[in-house]
């Protein structure tokens, strides 16, 4: 191997490790789900499915850990709405936006980093929520839209 070849693999492992120290610990899925927001579920749903990610650094930046259920529930999507919007603010959460055209759902936040979405699908009863958090070189009060890309 060529010694500048050598030279530039070196400063992209440094740079790495020094991107990643100055993030302080990863967020992991598992960290979340620990976290009550990962269990705020409408009275009567039911799981249907659970995913998430780990926070983590990538070619394009740093991604955000989340955690996202899918559930049913025999409820109206307003009933649904309704109820977490009022869970959310009795525990210092703000609606951030609220859209109920092409993709209906709901975006809280709280402090810098913590982001809760509710999403509402296409059958009747199903819905999502995603709650996530911002890596820490990404945070901004309110998170911006440069939450939901890699930073």
């Amino acid at each position: 191997m060529k010694p500048a070849s050598m030279l530039i693999q070196f400063t992209i492992a440094v740079g790495t490790l020094a991107l990643l120290a100055s993030c302080g610990t990863p967020v992991t899925q598992a960290d979340l789900a620990k976290r009550p927001e990962a269990h705020l579920f409408y009275p009567g749903s039911h799981m249907l499915k659970t995913r998430g990610n780990d926070e983590q650094l990538t070619e394009g930046g740093i991604s955000l850990a989340e955690v996202i259920a899918d559930l049913s529930v025999n409820a109206e999507a307003d009933q649904i709405y309704s109820w977490y919007s009022s869970q959310l603010t009795a525990k210092g959460w703000t609606l951030r936006k609220s859209e109920r055209v092409n993709g209906s759902f709901d975006l809280f936040t709280r402090g810098d980093r913590d982001l809760f979405e509710i999403g509402v699908g296409p059958e009747p009863g199903e819905y999502s929520t995603i709650f996530s958090v911002v890596p820490a070189p990404c945070a901004t009060t309110p998170p911006t839209k440069l939450a939901f890309a890699n930073c």
